[in-house]
């Protein structure tokens, strides 16, 4: 009994052995198990990559559109047209497509008596999206900025703020400002002084089409 116990197992271990050595030579499905160890990091710099061009491309969007708008107080074109929300109008229209701007953007314009003196508002912390909401409902209106009266030669600092959702989790691409908040702080600012223009008491018909075009 004993020699026939000895013998399956040696046919046994054998068996093993065998199996142990098409193992370790069989190749297939080698492509498929490397793959699966360098997708979750491929993937996560190709989205990060993406996102950061987007990130890029919009802080450009917001560049342009707070120096168009800026260009019409500087020429006078703006100052009887209304405030804070008409110029906040001004910048939507300027960044058309994309996104929910008068929901995400605060626009700050500020006059002093010289650049040195201007003292800009501080940038409010960025609310928290309502999760019991879904989609566009689930962003909370962003609150605008202040807005001075000023004149011909006056000294003015304009501001824009963008609170731009992050498409993927800060973890992945770092790119939260403030840290946490799942959103990044775009701002754009843009300072001059207004030209010598003529004192104006009726809004421009044009300013006033693009204000009306960029009002919600």
């Amino acid at each position: 009994m004993t020699f026939f116990s000895d013998n399956i197992m040696r046919r046994a271990e054998r068996r093993a052995l065998r199996f142990a050595k098409r193992f370790r030579k069989n190749e297939d499905g080698a492509t498929a198990v490397e793959f699966a160890f360098v997708s979750l990091p491929f993937f996560a710099l190709l989205f990060g990559i993406i996102e950061l061009a987007i990130v890029f491309f919009v802080n450009s969007a917001l560049v342009h559109a707070t120096s168009e708008a800026g260009r019409l107080i500087r020429v006078g074109n703006f100052q009887a047209c209304g405030g804070a929300d008409e110029f906040k109008a001004l910048v939507c229209e300027n960044m058309k497509n994309m996104g929910n701007c008068w929901k995400n953007v605060r626009v700050d314009v500020v006059e002093g008596d010289s650049f040195k003196t201007i003292v800009m508002p501080d940038i409010p912390p960025v609310t928290p999206r309502d999760e019991t909401k879904t989609g566009d409902d689930a962003v909370p209106q962003t609150p605008n900025g202040v807005y001075n009266a000023n004149e011909a030669g006056d000294t003015m600092v304009v501001r824009s703020v963008l609170y731009y959702r992050l498409a993927l989790p800060p973890i992945l691409t770092r790119l939260d400002n403030p840290k946490g908040s799942g959103a990044r702080n775009i701002i754009s600012i843009t300072a001059f002084k207004n030209e010598p223009f003529p004192i104006s008491g009726t809004c421009d018909a044009d300013t006033q089409t693009q204000i009306t075009a960029g009002t919600p």
